[in-house]
């Protein structure tokens, strides 16, 4: 009919961000790859890829990512003008290029929007790594063109978001998805993921994680500033609000302070929690949680506490006790009762190991056979029985491990259309991630044992909490799929 027809760049956006689109953006989240939106790659195809968010970590992804020899960067999107000029600086790699030499002639953005709408069927797959609050909606919009995706960890910011994005994946068998936790291809961590899988602790009944952040990173424990600050020039603080309700801009929450606001953030536990957390979690098959319990120092109904103890209550499987299992969560420079545990002195594993355990984190798994001591990374998972160590041969696994890149495994999976192939595919990672928002969200109402059903992603004993699990967007900002 005359007047009815929608040019392409009309579809997407209507696609994006419009309510009354939401049937047919459905039906898209809900099939495979859309063919009239995406085209045949194979390993000899260039992976176009629109890379949103180029600052901080964003710029070390596009940095990784730019460095595979089958990667065109055909966009680039900020909502801070200055991340995306120091793309055309004369910042060197060691060949001695520059930025801009890299990426000639690449189109910028400032609304992730308008760049999906402009380069269209122009790109192939998208990188995102943005503030945590704008995870779920940017990577959900592109999966729903057909695009493969890369997200930054924590995968999304809400439980439900997380879910959401868990089942997408799933349904859509061509797009291929990795969230960016790169410490899971070290040999460090897959050598503990084996420990795990061949049972030598054990059924696992207690799981201990800790970090000392936030420790000066970021903010946390803080009311909410009051009053206002003039928005800087090369900030465009509405499209960093995006899905999150409006409030007045104040000095220092962008680029990196925004972590511990409840509304953007998921505080230490979702930033560490995925580095620490994400290879016993996906060995342990843990699924969804029973119930959780914060008991926080400071706390704010702005941000996430100064810091926090955690207990999240999960029910038993095949890899746990019959009991189920318990992980308990400690940040902030709270630490579990190592000499309670039983590990002898010099556990850690060498300095590095010690560094680890008074900073970044660690984790240590308490079976029923034996104690593992996980860390993080730059060090080897070690095991005690009766407090004594266990002498593991390593000679097997190391003459057998095959060091990868993280980013590049992303970039070959979709060049090769093989979705399993990534280690952080959104369908493991949305569930992880799922589990560290309700650690994280359970803050909001402190001491209280909030009961989680997994059916709806709310707690079934507060609404408060769970109104931290699922915020609504903001007007303008739906996304089919997690409108």
């Amino acid at each position: 009919m005359r007047g009815m027809s929608l040019t392409r760049r009309q579809f997407v956006l209507t696609t994006l961000a419009t309510p009354l689109a939401a049937g047919l953006a459905q039906q898209i989240a809900s099939a495979t790859a859309p063919a009239f939106l995406t085209r045949g790659l194979n390993q000899n195809s260039k992976l176009r890829l629109l890379k949103v968010g180029c600052g901080g970590m964003g710029q070390s992804d596009l940095s990784q990512l730019v460095d595979h020899k089958m990667i065109e960067v055909v966009g680039l999107c900020d909502v801070d003008q200055r991340q995306l000029d120091g793309w055309t600086m004369d910042s060197k790699n060691d060949k001695g290029e520059t930025r801009k030499a890299r990426l000639p002639g690449v189109a910028t953005f400032r609304d992730w929007r308008e760049a999906y709408a402009k380069l269209d069927k122009n790109f192939d797959a998208m990188c995102c790594s943005t503030a945590d609050h704008m995870h779920a909606p940017i990577s959900m919009a592109a999966m729903n063109m057909g695009k493969h995706v890369y997200c930054q960890k924590p995968l999304a910011r809400g439980a439900w978001e997380n879910r959401a994005l868990a089942d997408a994946a799933a349904r859509m068998p061509s797009v291929v998805t990795q969230m960016g936790t790169q410490r899971i291809a070290t040999k460090f961590r897959q050598y503990g993921g084996m420990l795990l899988r061949q049972g030598v602790i054990g059924p696992v009944k207690e799981v201990y994680a800790w970090t000392n952040r936030p420790a000066g990173w970021w903010p946390q424990g803080n009311p909410r500033p009051e009053g206002t600050d003039p928005i800087p020039e090369w900030l465009s603080w509405d499209l960093f609000l995006g899905t999150s309700a409006d409030r007045p801009y104040k000095n220092g929450y962008t680029p990196f302070a925004w972590r511990g606001t409840i509304d953007w953030g998921t505080g230490a536990f979702g930033d560490m929690g995925c580095h620490m957390l994400d290879v016993p979690f996906y060995e342990l098959d843990l699924g969804s949680p029973i119930s959780a319990m914060c008991n926080p120092t400071k706390a704010s109904s702005d941000q996430f506490p100064e810091s926090e103890s955690v207990v999240v209550k999960y029910g038993p499987n095949r890899m746990t006790s019959k009991d189920g299992l318990t992980l308990k969560w400690f940040d902030g420079g709270q630490f579990p009762d190592f000499k309670a545990l039983g590990l002898p002195e010099g556990w850690e594993g060498g300095e590095q190991g010690k560094n680890a355990v008074k900073g970044d984190g660690g984790v240590i798994l308490v079976g029923e056979k034996g104690t593992m001591w996980f860390p993080i990374e730059y060090s080897w998972a070690r095991v005690f029985v009766d407090g004594k160590p266990v002498e593991l041969d390593r000679k097997d696994f190391e003459a057998a491990f095959k060091q990868t890149n993280h980013w590049h495994n992303w970039v070959d999976a979709c060049l090769a259309g093989k979705k399993d192939a990534c280690a952080s595919r959104f369908e493991k990672a949305g569930r992880m991630c799922e589990s560290l928002s309700i650690g994280a969200m359970s803050c909001v109402e402190p001491g209280k044992v909030l009961e989680y059903d997994a059916a709806k992603c709310i707690f079934k004993n507060s609404a408060a909490a769970s109104a931290a699990l699922r915020n609504p967007y903001r007007k303008g900002w739906e996304v089919a799929g997690l409108a």
